[in-house]
């Protein structure tokens, strides 16, 4: 089966702490994240593993993310499932003196025909990209904001 594997990241003047508290608070990511990704939170579990969503972009075909495992300030792992992939996706931030670099990194398998056949034509890594882009620098726009919804 063929492979998406991509990873972006994005350097932003902040702390840790306050880019963590956005990348936790899943219920909100609709604040940041492009509308044209359809982010529906699907199950929402206060300790974050177990947490799902489900992405449904204009023009594509769904799929979910499961919250697998994550390490405080530093990481959040993604099991990607029931759709157009299955693979991991890990949100990842790196401390500097007054900055961050946040980065997400997808390894993950396309098992939907329809995609397979696509990918053969474009490449959907570079697609992935194309979007991870804006989801970065709407996270930064975020955290620029002060806006800090998280409450958990």
């Amino acid at each position: 089966m063929p492979l998406i594997k991509a990873h972006d990241e994005i350097t932003i003047q902040s702390s840790a702490d306050d880019v963590w508290k956005i990348l936790i608070d899943i219920p909100n990511y609709y604040l940041w994240w492009p509308k044209a990704v359809n982010l529906k939170v699907i199950k929402f579990e206060r300790s974050l593993v177990g947490t799902e969503f489900k992405a449904n972009p204009l023009g594509g075909k769904s799929f979910n993310c499961r919250v697998i495992s994550f390490i405080p300030n530093r990481e959040i792992k993604l099991e990607y499932f029931n759709g157009i992939y299955n693979g991991e996706g890990t949100w990842k931030i790196e401390t500097g003196e007054e900055f961050v670099k946040v980065s997400y990194t997808v390894d993950l398998e396309i098992v939907d025909k329809s995609i397979i056949v696509l990918s053969r034509i474009i490449s959907i890594s570079k697609i992935h990209s194309m979007i991870f882009k804006r989801i970065l620098k709407g996270l930064e726009k975020q955290v620029n904001s002060g806006y800090l919804v998280n409450q958990i």
